[in-house]
C-alpha cells in the first residue's frame, strides 16, 4: 500500500513536470522583448550607435589631430602626431560589427520584398564601406560578415574595387527607392528622417530625403576618388549634375542626413558627463582665429570667451607646443555635447562645397562661387548662426578661386563629421594645419590607421597578402585617392 502511494505521488509529480515543460517556451518569454527581428528593428541601432561612436571619434582624434583643439595634460597625444598603433582597432570592430547587422537588414528586406529597405541598408553600408577603407586601405568586403556561411578568414577587397562596388551599389540603391511607400516595419518612424509607412498625396517625405542622401553620399565618394583614373569620377559627376531629376541630392539643411537625439534613454548624448568635454581641451589658434579673420558668427556657437584683465576675448592655445603656454585659453562650449544635439553623417553644407569644388575645377567660377556661398551659409545656420550682412564682403571670405580657401571653409563645415576633414586634408592637403614645435622630427600627419593587431592572430594569410598589395602597414602608407 505504501509502495501505491508512492507510486501515485511519483506519477503526479511526473505529470506536473512534462506538462510544465510543454508550457516552458511560453512561460520563458519576455513580453516586452522582441523575439526576431525584421528590417525596421535593425535599423536604428545602427543608426545611432554608428553616429554616436563616429561624434566620440571626430572628438578625441579627428579633432585635435587636425589641430581644432589643444590639450593640456600631455604632449603625447594625436594633436603631436604620436598616434598608437591600435589607434583604428575601435573603428575596425565597430564598423564590422554594424556591417554584420546592415547585411542581416539587407537579406531580411529582400526576403520579405522591401526595396525600400533593401536601399536604405545598400546605402548605409556604402556610407560605412567608404568611412573604412579610407581608413584603412584594402579591407574585406565581398567576404566580410558571412561567417554564417562559415568564412571566418574572408579576405581583403583592393581599394579600387572597394570604391568600385560603392559606387555601383549607391546606384542601384537609387533606383529601388520607392517614394510611393514608406518604411512599414518603422511604426515611429527611423532616427534619420522620421520615416515610418505615412505616405502623403502619394509620396513618402523620408524615402525622399533618404534617397537624396543616397545620392549626396555617392557625390562624395566620386570626389574623394577624383584623382582615380579607373573610377572615371568627374565623368560620373557630371552626369549626376546634369540630372537632378534622376539623381536628386540635398536641397537644404533640412535633407541633410543629420540624427537628432534627444538625451532621454534610449537616445543618449556621446559623453555621458559633458565635463569630460573640456577637461584640459583648449581651442587651437588655428581653428580660433580664421572664425575671429572671418568675423564668423560660429565663432560664439563653438567658443568659450576668457577674461585677460578686464576684456574678455577669444584666445587659443598654438598647436604642437613644446612648453605648455602660460595664458589663458578658449575652451569647447559644453553645450556641444549635451543634447538634444545632431550628429552628422553628412550635411547639406559638405554637398554644396562638393559641387563647388567640381565647378573649380571643371566648370565655371560663378558657379563654384555660388556653392561656395550656399555651402558655407549652410555650415553656419546648420549650427544655429545667422550669416552676417557684410560676411561674404569680407576680404578673408569673399570667393577667391582658390582650392585653399575652399578646403578651410570646408574643414569647419565637416565639424564633428567622424573622420571627414582628415581624409579631405590627406586629399588635398588643405587647410593647411600648423605643425608645433613640440612636435617630434619624423612624426607626420597620418595617411591612415594600422590593421588591427588581432589579425595577424585571427586572419595572417589575407593579412598578409592586404599587407603586400598596401606595401606595408604603415601610418605613411598613402591610399589611392591621396596626393
Amino acid at each position: 500500500m505504501k509502495y501505491l502511494s508512492r507510486l501515485i505521488a511519483l506519477f503526479a509529480i511526473t505529470t506536473v513536470v512534462f506538462s510544465s515543460c510543454s508550457n516552458f517556451d511560453e512561460m520563458n518569454t519576455d513580453p516586452t522583448r522582441l523575439t526576431k527581428s525584421n528590417p525596421g528593428t535593425l535599423l536604428n541601432p545602427i543608426l545611432y550607435e554608428m553616429t554616436v561612436y563616429n561624434w566620440n571619434r571626430y572628438n578625441s582624434y579627428t579633432f585635435p589631430l587636425m589641430q581644432g583643439t589643444v590639450s593640456t595634460s600631455s604632449i603625447s597625444g594625436v594633436g603631436w602626431y604620436n598616434i598608437q598603433d591600435a589607434a583604428g582597432d575601435g573603428t575596425w570592430s565597430n564598423y564590422y560589427k554594424w556591417l554584420t547587422n546592415i547585411r542581416e537588414m539587407e537579406q531580411q528586406a529582400i526576403t520579405l520584398n522591401e526595396p525600400n529597405y533593401r536601399a536604405v541598408a545598400m546605402t548605409l553600408r556604402s556610407w560605412i564601406y567608404q568611412l573604412t577603407t579610407d581608413a584603412f586601405g584594402d579591407v574585406p568586403m565581398s567576404e566580410a560578415c558571412r561567417g554564417s556561411e562559415g568564412i571566418l578568414t574572408p579576405k581583403f577587397d583592393t581599394q579600387l574595387n572597394i570604391y568600385k562596388q560603392i559606387i555601383a551599389d549607391l546606384d542601384t540603391a537609387n533606383t529601388l527607392f520607392n517614394t510611393a511607400s514608406g518604411l512599414k516595419y518603422n511604426t515611429d518612424g527611423e532616427l534619420l528622417y522620421g520615416t515610418n509607412a505615412t505616405v502623403t498625396s502619394g509620396v513618402s517625405t523620408g524615402i525622399v530625403k533618404w534617397k537624396k542622401f543616397c545620392n549626396s553620399l555617392r557625390m562624395r565618394v566620386l570626389l574623394r576618388a577624383l584623382s582615380v583614373a579607373d573610377l572615371d569620377s568627374k565623368n560620373k559627376l557630371a552626369e549626376m549634375f546634369a540630372n537632378p531629376t534622376k539623381y536628386p541630392v540635398f536641397d537644404s539643411n533640412a535633407d541633410a542626413a543629420l540624427l537628432s537625439i534627444s538625451g532621454v534613454y534610449p537616445q543618449q548624448a556621446p559623453l555621458t558627463r559633458p565635463q569630460d568635454f573640456t577637461a584640459y581641451i583648449y581651442l587651437s589658434e588655428f581653428f580660433i582665429n580664421n572664425l575671429k579673420t572671418w568675423n564668423d558668427p560660429r565663432l560664439a556657437i563653438y567658443t568659450s570667451q576668457v577674461t585677460n584683465g578686464t576684456v574678455k576675448a577669444y584666445v587659443g592655445l598654438p598647436s604642437g607646443y613644446a612648453i605648455a603656454p602660460s595664458i589663458t585659453a578658449s575652451q569647447p562650449k559644453q553645450a556641444l555635447a549635451i543634447a538634444p544635439m545632431k550628429l552628422a553623417l553628412m550635411s547639406y553644407a559638405e554637398l554644396e562645397l562638393i559641387k563647388a569644388e567640381y565647378d573649380q575645377r571643371f566648370g565655371t567660377a560663378v558657379n563654384a562661387g555660388l556653392h561656395y556661398k550656399n555651402g558655407v551659409t549652410a555650415a553656419i545656420e546648420q549650427w544655429g548662426g545667422v550669416v552676417p550682412a557684410t560676411y561674404f564682403t569680407n576680404v578673408a571670405v569673399t570667393y577667391n578661386g582658390t582650392l585653399e580657401q575652399l578646403m578651410t571653409q570646408k574643414y569647419y563645415a565637416l565639424f564633428f563629421c567622424d573622420y571627414q576633414a582628415w581624409y579631405e586634408y590627406n586629399r588635398t592637403g588643405y587647410p593647411k594645419v600648423p605643425r608645433g614645435p613640440g612636435v617630434s622630427e619624423g612624426k607626420s600627419m597620418p595617411n591612415r590607421f594600422k590593421y588591427p593587431l588581432v589579425l595577424q592572430r585571427t586572419n595572417l594569410k589575407n593579412y598578409q597578402a592586404a599587407k603586400a598589395s598596401m606595401g606595408g602597414d604603415e601610418f605613411n602608407k598613402k591610399l589611392i585617392w591621396q596626393q
